[in-house]
């Protein structure tokens, strides 16, 4: 079995790589080794990006496979790319072509929000990259019951209006997002605003493609062929858990996991069982946490 990194090695510096694909350069972040990869795909929000959504799994899931933990365009360090043609398609296009110069052939897909629309547009134009998906607090479907906007939502939308960013409304949306208030930090608050201003409040309005319609993606949900495991929490106000029923019902070969006392970040919030969970799907075995060790 191929050696992978200790969890100790690996950190935000030692994993930074850059691939450039079709003159756009992406950064992500490796780990661990193997043939059997995960790409993962982070949210769109503000102060979002690869490491910061999943900086708390890719040790543990790299002792296990391959890890990327790619930033979307627009975010983190990689380029931003012209979404006219729609906010999820064309970086499902590059992130399959990025698997291509890469030399992978296969991958499970994990997209977390926007990373989940994203991850539903590779499973649905480029099937044959996409071993499985994992789809969570997705964006791609429907909500049967939740109000539209969501709160979450406005927050979002509302973060670069008015008088701009600021460490009160990151404070304010992270409470949002999160059930458990103690999550918060000053460290994250400072963390995520320092991010959500990098490379001028332009580019990250930018990325998040304000004014570029959502392609409907739900109405192809049945297409999907990759096995899918629906991740969610119960108490997230962006992305209410009626819209993981929406998938569940629509997608051929789904399962679905609900976390209470959840919001939104759930590889965050449920950072040891959401990696154990995903460990165990990677590797085609039953989804249910295994207890922590004593």
């Amino acid at each position: 079995m191929p050696a992978v990194s200790g969890p100790a090695a690996v950190t935000r510096e030692s994993s930074s790589r850059f691939v450039t694909v079709g003159g756009t350069r992406l950064h992500y972040h490796e780990a661990g080794t193997g043939p059997r990869v995960l790409l993962c795909v982070h949210g769109g929000a503000p102060g979002a990006s690869g490491w910061g959504n999943f900086g708390t799994n890719i040790a543990e899931l790299s002792q296990h496979a391959r890890v990327l933990v790619v930033d979307l365009p627009g975010y983190g360090r990689s380029d931003t790319i012209d979404l006219a043609g729609g906010k999820y398609r064309p970086c499902a296009d590059l992130f399959a072509a990025m698997l291509t110069e890469l030399g992978i052939e296969r991958a499970t897909v994990v997209g977390l929000a926007t990373g989940g629309a994203v991850a539903i547009a590779m499973a649905l134009d480029h099937a044959e990259r996409v071993d499985r998906l994992v789809l969570v607090s997705s964006a791609g479907g429907v909500p049967l019951f939740t109000t539209t906007p969501s709160e979450g939502q406005k927050a979002i939308r509302s973060y670069y209006a008015g008088e701009g960013p600021s460490r009160e409304k990151m404070r304010a949306y992270l409470r949002m997002m999160m059930y458990e208030p103690a999550l918060v930090t000053d460290e994250l608050v400072e963390e995520r605003y320092l991010e959500s201003v990098a490379g001028g409040e332009g580019r990250r309005a930018g990325a998040e493609s304000a004014g570029v319609p959502a392609e409907p993606l739900w109405q192809e949900l049945e297409r999907i062929t990759a096995p899918t495991l629906i991740v969610w929490g119960t108490e997230n106000r962006v992305q209410g858990f009626d819209n993981a029923l929406f998938l569940l019902q629509r997608i051929p070969d789904a399962q679905l996991h609900l976390f209470k006392r959840t919001g939104l970040w759930v590889p965050h919030e449920r950072a040891e069982e959401f990696t154990r969970l995903v460990l165990g799907f990677h590797a085609g075995r039953p989804t249910e946490p295994a207890p922590a060790p004593a």
